[in-house]
Order: C-alpha cells, then sequence, then structure tokens
C-alpha cells in the first residue's frame, strides 16, 4: 500500500528561535521517498518530532502544573482535574491528548527513520542525515518513556504505520519498552556526537549531553519500581559520568538565574534540553505557553488596560493553580537560598507584591517562574508566556549520579561531591536574613520611607509594600523581604518612616513614629526632650512642643539571621540514609519540575508519602512541625490538600488506558483499577 507523509507547517518558531530550524519550510503532502530530499524538508520533519512536547504533553500548562502535581510539593487549588487528586478516569480528554501526542509523535519518528536514508541519498549531506536519525531515535525513545512512566506496558511500534490493521497491537511488557528506549536512545548518542550545547548555543533541540543525561533518568526509572530491573542502577552511573566528563555543563552561581534566563528565552551551560516558547508581538507568529502562568504567585487584577483595550499586566498575570505544601517549605535547612526564591513570601495584590506572615505557609504559592522576568510582549499576555521549561537540568545529572553510585557502590566520595556540590551552591555559609517579623502599619498620608542598617553584610535587599484606601485616603504598610543578603555579622536594623527626635522642627502635616505609634504633627514646633506617648488624639504642645496627633500603629519590622551550617552533607551517612538524603535534596533542588510524582513512585514511597500528608493538615507530624494552617487558611485550602490523602491507591501507579484506544484496538487491555 502506498504511504504518504503529511509534512506539517512548522513556523521557525517551533523550536524557539530564528536560526533554530530553517526559514524554508515545505508544505503540503508528499511520498516518503519525496519527504526528506533536502535540508529543510528534514528540519521540518524533525520540527513535527518536536512539537507534541509543547502540544500533546503540554509541559507548558497541563502536564506541570495539573497531571504531575498532588504530591508532598504542590496540591491543586482550583476546579477539581481528577489527575491533580487520583481521580484519573480513562475518558479524561488530556490524559487521551498526552496518549495521542507520544503515539503521534512516534510515528513521524518511524517515519523519518524508515525513508529519510533513500530519500535523501546523493541529495543531503551524510552528517545532516546521521544527526536528524539521532535525534528521531531519541525523541522516539522520550515519547516510548513518557508512555512507559505514566500507562506502565505500552503497544510498541518500531516502524510507521503502513496499514489500518497494524492498529491492533497488544501491550509491551514495560520493561521491554524500557530496553528499547535505552537501545534507541543509545544508538541516537553515537550519532549525536558532534551536536553540543557549545555547537548549537541554544538548549531547545536535542545534544549529545541530553541524550546522555536523559538516559541517566530512564535508567534510574527502570532500576526502580515497578519495573525493578535493578541492573540500571550501574548504567544511570555511566551515562550521568559521561555527562559530568564532557566539560560541556557546569551549575551558574545563582541558583536563581537558570529560570530568570528562562523567563528571557536565554541560554546557559546548566539547562541542558529545555521546551522553549516564544510570545511574540501581535500580528507575529508566535508559540506561547503557560510556563509561570499555571504555576506561580498568583495575580488578583490586572494594572489597566493596553491601548487595544486589553487588560495590562506589568508583571504577567498568574493563575496560581498550584499551590504549595507546606512540608516542601519546611524541609529546607537554614541558609538555604532555594526556600525563598521556590517557595513565595508574598502573593500579589494587583502588581504589587503583598507580603505573607511567617505562619501562613499553606496561602504560599511555587515561584520558581516569576513572569515580572519576561520581556514586555509576553507580560502583558493573560494566558500565555514564553517562559521556557527545564527538561534537564545539570543539577539533576549531579543528583542522578550521587543516587546511582550510592545504589552501586555505596556512600562513596563520589557520590558525596556530586550532591554536595548541588547544596553548596544552595546553602550560603555565612549568616543570611532568614526571616522578617513585622507588624503593618496603619494611618500613613503618604508612602513612608524605609531604611536598614547593613548589618555587616551585603547583597540585602527589603521593600516596602503599600495598600492605599481612595476612601480615606490613607497608606496600609508591610515590609517584604525579597534578598536574603549574606555575610551578615548582626541582624540589620530597619527602619519605616521618619523616627522621632528631640530638638527638631517640625512642620504641620509631618509623620513621625515614636515607639510602635505613628503620629502626625497638627501644630508645627520644634520638639522638645520628651517624645509623645499618647495612643489617642493629640499631645501636649507644653510638653512636646509640636503637637502630635496619634494617627495609628506603626510599621516595624525585624530581621532574623541564619545560624550557618556546613552545606556539606555528613560523611558517615550509611547507604540508607544516603539514599534518604538525595530523595529529598532532589525536592529541594527540583521542586516543580514535574519529576517529584515519579521519583516518588520509583523509590516505592508514592503512596505512603502521599497518604502521609494528612499528618501536616492536622499538624501531628513530628517530623514537620509547625506547619498546621491557621485559622485563615480552612477550609478552602486544606480541604483540596486532603482530596490527594484520601483518594490515592494502588491503581494510581499508572494512569487509565484511554477509553478511546481501547475502543479501537481491541488487543488493548486496562490498566487494574479502572
Amino acid at each position: 500500500m502506498k504511504r504518504t507523509l503529511l509534512i506539517l507547517f512548522i513556523s521557525i518558531t517551533a523550536l524557539s528561535a530564528c536560526k533554530k530550524v530553517l526559514d524554508t519550510v515545505p508544505t503540503g503532502t508528499l511520498t516518503p521517498v519525496q519527504a526528506y530530499t533536502s535540508n529543510a524538508q528534514i528540519q521540518a520533519a524533525l520540527s513535527g518530532i518536536y512539537v507534541n512536547i509543547k502540544g500533546g504533553i503540554s509541559y507548558g500548562q497541563f502536564y506541570s502544573a495539573y497531571m504531575t502535581i498532588g504530591t508532598d510539593e504542590t496540591y491543586f487549588y482550583n476546579t477539581n482535574f481528577g489527575y491533580t487528586q487520583y481521580n484519573n478516569v480513562a475518558t479524561d480528554p488530556q490524559l487521551t491528548a498526552f496518549w495521542k501526542g507520544c503515539y503521534a509523535s512516534i510515528n513521524y519518528a518511524n517515519t523519518l527513520l524508515d525513508n529519510i536514508d533513500v530519500s535523501s541519498a546523493g541529495k543531503v549531506d551524510s552528517a545532516t542525515v546521521r544527526k536528524a536519525k539521532g535525534e528521531a531515535l531519541f525523541l522516539r525513545g522520550y515519547y516510548y518513556f513518557m508512555l512507559a512512566q505514566w500507562f506502565g506496558d505500552v503497544p510498541m511500534q518500531l516502524h510507521a504505520t503502513s496499514d489500518p490493521t497494524q492498529g491492533q497491537i497488544a501491550r509491551t511488557p514495560v520493561k521491554r519498552v524500557y530496553d528499547q528506549i535505552i537501545t534507541d536512545m543509545t544508538a541516537a548518542d553515537g550519532m549525536l556526537y558532534d551536536q553540543t550545547f557549545a555547537s548549537l548555543g541554544y538548549s531547545e533541540r536535542v545534544t549529545r549531553t541530553a541524550v546522555e543525561g536523559m538516559l541517566a533518568r530512564v535508567c534510574l526509572y527502570a532500576a526502580g519500581q515497578p519495573v525493578n530491573d535493578t541492573k540500571r542502577y550501574a548504567d544511570a552511573l555511566t551515562w550521568s559520568t559521561k555527562v559530568i566528563q564532557s566539560g560541556q555543563h557546569s551549575l551558574l552561581s545563582d541558583y536563581r538565574q537558570p529560570f530568570i534566563d528562562e523567563a528571557k528565552n536565554a541560554y546557559n551551560r546548566e539547562n541542558i534540553w529545555e521546551v522553549g516558547y516564544s510570545q511574540k508581538a501581535p500580528g507575529t507568529v508566535g508559540a506561547g505557553g503557560g510556563v509561570g502562568v499555571y504555576v506561580g504567585v498568583t495575580m488578583t487584577s490586572s494594572n489597566g488596560s493596553t491601548s487595544a483595550g486589553g487588560a495590562a499586566y506589568d508583571t504577567g498575570y498568574v493563575y496560581g493553580y498550584a499551590k504549595l505544601h507546606p512540608r516542601l517549605y519546611a524541609a529546607y535547612e537554614p541558609g538555604d537560598y532555594r526556600r525563598d526564591w521556590n517557595c513565595s513570601n508574598y502573593t500579589y495584590s494587583g502588581t504589587v507584591k503583598a507580603p505573607l506572615t511567617a505562619g501562613m505557609l499553606w496561602s504560599r504559592s511555587p515561584a520558581k517562574w516569576r513572569r515580572e522576568y519576561e520581556p514586555a510582549v509576553s507580560r502583558s499576555t493573560q494566558m500565555a508566556s514564553g517562559e521556557n521549561f527545564p527538561l534537564l537540568r545539570y543539577a539533576d545529572v549531579l543528583l542522578m549520579q550521587a543516587e546511582a553510585e550510592n545504589e552501586v557502590n555505596g556512600p562513596s566520595a563520589l557520590a558525596f561531591a556530586a550532591v554536595n556540590q548541588v547544596r553548596r551552591r544552595a546553602i550560603a555559609a555565612t549568616k543570611i536574613v532568614d526571616s522578617i517579623g513585622y507588624t503593618p502599619g496603619t494611618g500613613y498620608t503618604s508612602i513612608p520611607t524605609l531604611t536598614y542598617t547593613t548589618g555587616g553584610g551585603t547583597g540585602l535587599a527589603i521593600s516596602l509594600y503599600t495598600s492605599y484606601n481612595s476612601s480615606t485616603k490613607i497608606y496600609t504598610v508591610s515590609p517584604l523581604l525579597t534578598v536574603q543578603g549574606s555575610g551578615f555579622t548582626s541582624a540589620p536594623v530597619i527602619s519605616i518612616g521618619n523616627q522621632w527626635t528631640a530638638a527638631t522642627s517640625y512642620a504641620i502635616g509631618t509623620q513621625v513614629t515614636s515607639g510602635r505609634r505613628l503620629y502626625t504633627v497638627t501644630t508645627a514646633g520644634t520638639s522638645t526632650g520628651t517624645a509623645p506617648t499618647n495612643t489617642s488624639g493629640a499631645s501636649s504642645a507644653s510638653s512636646t512642643g509640636a503637637v502630635f496627633t496619634y494617627a495609628g500603629a506603626a510599621a516595624n519590622a525585624t530581621a532574623y539571621l541564619t545560624t550557618p551550617i556546613v552545606p556539606d552533607l555528613a560523611p558517615n551517612l550509611t547507604k540508607e540514609q544516603f539514599r534518604k538524603a538525595i530523595q529529598d535534596e532532589r525536592s529541594r533542588e527540583l521542586c516543580f519540575e514535574a519529576l517529584r510524582q515519579q521519583d516518588l513512585k520509583r523509590w516505592g514511597i508514592l503512596i505512603s508519602t502521599i497518604q502521609s500528608l494528612v499528618l501536616d493538615i492536622n499538624g501531628v507530624n513530628a517530623a514537620y512541625p509547625g506547619i498546621k494552617p491557621l485559622a485563615n487558611e480552612i477550609p478552602a485550602n486544606v480541604v483540596l490538600a486532603l482530596a490527594p490523602t484520601q483518594n490515592i491507591s494502588t491503581k494510581d501507579i499508572f494512569w487509565p488506558i484511554p477509553s478511546y484506544d481501547l475502543m479501537l484496538n481491541k488487543l488493548l487491555t486496562q490498566n487494574p483499577g479502572y
């Protein structure tokens, strides 16, 4: 039967930057022998294989913000979607789209692999063909990897569909699927030896180190539950070590920078492979995603409107459907900069950051991707952003090497060196500002000044949140810690507004603070040596010189410093203790990167971990004291956080096979429990 191949029209933005795929892309329907006769056709076909990472899997929205949460990192704070609360059903449209998207791209990859050698012979240089085959092999393996993770045994087809009867295919045991994934990716590694981050200059296309790093992940998953092919731990060690020894990648000095770069569509040596999105000006082609929109710090209102009449969002609108589980916040050690970057200490009120008090842990949001760093055209779009999403970071490779080494050889010097490299970047060896305790101030007729001493440190940044009441024309004021600084020898002293001083000439309308009280000068004069103390009405001129009328409670703030710890793990850990340390470190480092649920599954602790979260909610978890919800965080937050703990069961190790495909493929069987 003669087959045809639809070459999709993929704009240059499909891989996000103007030179990442060729500008000339063919359109129309071609037979396979015609489909790969030029470099442009090959790049268009490759773009079609990549595109379902954005679409079918939907890393920008559904996969990262819905389908992989409901763990000890996050819970879903919106209308109930089954997969956010372990209520999966076989008819769910997103699970069906995920399945279809993976298989569509697998067929695109198979078509290229089946035909490119004949089609390109004598027309395209051999290096281009070799790299294209390498990318297609890797991507076929990657899509099967996604299917195996979530569905277990799946139909496996290694050639393009040429006849409708080929749709009748039974499920392949998941171990065999993993074996084929590893075979494909290993072959791709040999074909992409000269396709590197250095040669491309960006991270949205597969490189050799991306293949090797992903092979390390695949092997760890195959070694863990439910596959339990434990010989793969040694393979994971081999592949992660290859990435490290390549010299192509390294950690950036600042933990925040990889995610700021993703917001800006900038590239760096730490982000090995990422999904690229772009948000273009009106009238131009863009491929917007949802990174930072659905997992981020919620924004409640717009900031005026654009010239076209749409809402303007100076800091980028965020729905904030994922809420932070307080267990993650509590898991960070003193001086760990990752905590306040990943776990918001504010919510948005309009475009202004409103501080959260220290005890409001159930109201916090994931803050790893912050839309304020996006270009203006991206920030001004409500439901989409141009932020990229990391599929593989160098920090992950280091942690995978440490984990695999521990499983193969125990907690060796190599294992400690890898994990400690991640920890040294994250944890300050000196005192930093851990938090600011504050009391909001009311009664301000203008925005007061904010000053603070250095405390012998550097890098500290504190901002002032103000809320204005247009009826009373009064401001409410609170401080917000924005950068924790480092190297402090004493706690910085924070001062908000003008402090009362003796022998000072005060004009009418001036506001001053004395103690924790705010006053407005209602009679001009020079202050005496007696400070105002009245908590209502006006002071006596005979006592205070100028007359000070009580305006309300003054805003005050106190900075609290951390007690420094040694960043390195304790050197005498057992194999089991080191394994637990890696499990915790992966969450602290890689939270919200759509890895946690599968990590918990392969470690065999998914169900027990999720069920144990009820202890946190009830405030009776001895391992995580102090995270019981406050009264004003009940019931809405807690009801939604409870649902996963009540629903999860053994059936949730895998998703249900979509009903649509069960109906079409009579050889398919359903996963247990559905």
